[in-house]
């Protein structure tokens, strides 16, 4: 039986790093290959106070650029503050969206991008938050 799945390119960033820890607990899903596969969208994810990242999907791959790209599909700016607020589903993004905690640029008339962003990291994003020993801002923000 051949199984397909997304290749995620090693990343040498910080932010990059995290997103590709994020993404490979996802990356045998079929559900998962479903929505990544043949996307080929740039997405700017930039997580304040660090810099921004272009996630690059193409194809079967999932690849890494520190920075911005000229000409992104979407955009997308949270503080880190809020990336865990809405992994651990304290807010929903779209609360966060109303609220200022989140800005995305490129969604103009078509809605189903900001749907497939949200099937793709967020739900990716707060999955990793549920593993217990994955836990680690949440168990120590309960201690502070």
């Amino acid at each position: 039986m051949n199984i397909k799945m997304i290749s995620i390119q090693e990343p040498e960033d910080l932010i990059s790093i995290a997103l590709y820890n994020i993404f490979s607990k996802r990356k045998d899903e079929k559900e998962f290959y479903k929505l990544v596969h043949d996307w080929n969208k740039k997405i700017v994810i930039y997580v304040e106070p660090f810099y921004p990242v272009t996630v690059i999907f193409e194809g079967d791959e999932i690849q890494f650029q520190r920075g911005e790209v000229e000409i992104p599909d979407l955009k997308v700016k949270m503080h880190i503050n809020a990336m865990l607020d809405m992994a651990y589903e304290r807010i929903n993004p779209f609360f966060a969206m109303e609220e200022g905690h989140m800005e995305i640029e490129g969604l103009g008339q078509d809605s189903s991008k900001l749907a497939k962003f949200y099937s793709i990291f967020m739900v990716s994003l707060q999955r990793v938050a549920q593993q217990e020993n994955q836990n680690y801002y949440e168990l120590n923000k309960k201690t502070r």
